[in-house]
């Protein structure tokens, strides 16, 4: 749901509702020079020359997780407790309980605003949200900071600020209730100038490199900033009358500096995604495949890294691929499921840690109930495996109840 408030609208109301408690000889039920509420409120803002438009909405979101690891107790990093990220599945250790997490960390604001000018739409827009921030805990207030997730300006084709990146296509997203989904996604958001003429989106995008550094020589930091060039992505959307169709692809430099050198390396991704609509039984499936040498982390929340800096000091990029396919099914005005499969893997160097994940297999089943407009209340079970070099595996067992109400 949104709300719209027009500044100028407002303004002229105001203005109308002082004029009228002014002139109290004037029956109220007789219009003033014959013109009615709404034909003065638009002259008035005609008056005023404001023409912008303010919208804001959210949802609030509570998930309930009950998590099993074959190969330990929790996730290897916080955030795996409040959302399904594949690379904090453990491996290689004792298999833990049962752990369950409450949060309403995924709750969520926004605003976004529009401005007519002379010269085209200004349009602005902001979100947030609660999660992935350290600031925080479980012992009393559960008080989390929010976080950007959003923040750009547009005017015309062009756009400036943080928002998800060309080489990932929302539509294309399951419709599910854990944070993110299936392994096989391309989940970005990051700075960017881009500009979107007809079909066509061209973006330039803040650039880091993600490097293992097995011989040590930098200290292993895993995100690196040493880029001379934006990444650059192309997308074009395929004019569809039922669904949607893209395909995009990024061009991106991995760097690294050790002090008195600096080595890099340039990279390539391309990925199809594609939602179809099956007839009008409102039913659909989604499906997006990736693949490409260097792509890192623009695949899987980061499931793998770039490339690998050899003994030498040298960059070897590391070959990854992707696919996931979604089917969405609605029972009736009210029920609603998805069922969403992905597997990714990467050619990993043979010098890389015997640790280091080399494939990755997820799958999400739900039944989603929306007893009223803007409410959902639903279930989903996900299982995650994770496969490392040396052939040991660990899987992840979870069922998330959640309940979503939109504003």
């Amino acid at each position: 749901m949104k709300t719209t408030l027009p500044f100028a609208a407002l303004a002229a109301a105001m203005t109308l509702s002082a004029a009228a408690s002014a002139q109290t000889s004037q029956p109220p039920s007789q219009p003033q020079s014959g013109q009615s509420m709404e034909e003065r409120l638009a002259a008035l803002e005609a008056r005023l020359g404001a023409t912008t438009q303010v919208q804001f909405g959210g949802y609030i979101k509570l998930d309930g997780q009950v998590s099993r690891y074959t190969d330990g107790t929790r996730a290897t990093a916080l955030i795996g407790d409040d959302f399904f990220v594949p690379s904090t599945i453990p491996v290689g250790g004792d298999g833990g309980g049962v752990v369950t997490d409450f949060h309403a960390k995924e709750s969520r604001f926004w605003l976004r605003s529009s401005t007519d000018t002379d010269y085209g739409v200004l349009g602005a827009y902001i979100e947030m949200d609660f999660l992935t921030q350290s600031m925080g805990d479980e012992r009393i207030t559960n008080s989390y900071a929010p976080r950007i997730r959003h923040a750009y300006a547009t005017f015309g084709d062009v756009l400036f600020g943080q928002t998800w990146s060309v080489f990932f296509d929302v539509a294309a997203l399951p419709d599910l209730l854990d944070f993110v989904g299936p392994v096989g996604t391309t989940l970005v958001r990051q700075a960017q100038v881009r500009y979107s003429p007809g079909q066509w989106d061209i973006s330039l995008e803040n650039p880091s490199s993600t490097l293992y550094d097995t011989n040590n020589l930098i200290g292993n930091p895993g995100t690196l900033d040493d880029n001379r060039y934006p990444d650059l992505v192309v997308r074009y959307r395929v004019p569809m009358q039922r669904g949607s169709l893209s395909v995009a692809a990024v061009g991106r430099e991995l760097a690294y500096r050790d002090g008195t050198s600096r080595e890099s390396e340039y990279g390539y991704g391309v990925t199809v995604a594609s939602k179809w609509m099956l007839g009008d039984t409102g039913n659909d499936i989604r499906a997006q495949l990736v693949g490409g040498k260097g792509v890192g982390r623009y695949m899987g929340l980061n499931a793998f890294r770039a490339g690998e800096i050899e003994a030498d000091g040298s960059v070897e990029l590391i070959d990854t691929w992707s696919a996931m396919v979604a089917y969405r099914h609605l029972w009736s005005d009210q029920w609603r499921s998805s069922v969403a499969l992905s597997v990714a893997g990467a050619d990993n160097p043979d010098t890389v840690a015997a640790t280091t994940p080399k494939a990755y297999r997820t799958s999400h089943v739900n039944l989603i109930y929306s007893p009223a407009p803007r409410l959902d209340l639903g279930g989903e079970v996900i299982w995650g495996q994770r496969e490392n070099e040396d052939g040991e595996r660990g899987e992840i067992g979870r069922v998330q109840l959640s309940a979503k109400l939109a504003f």
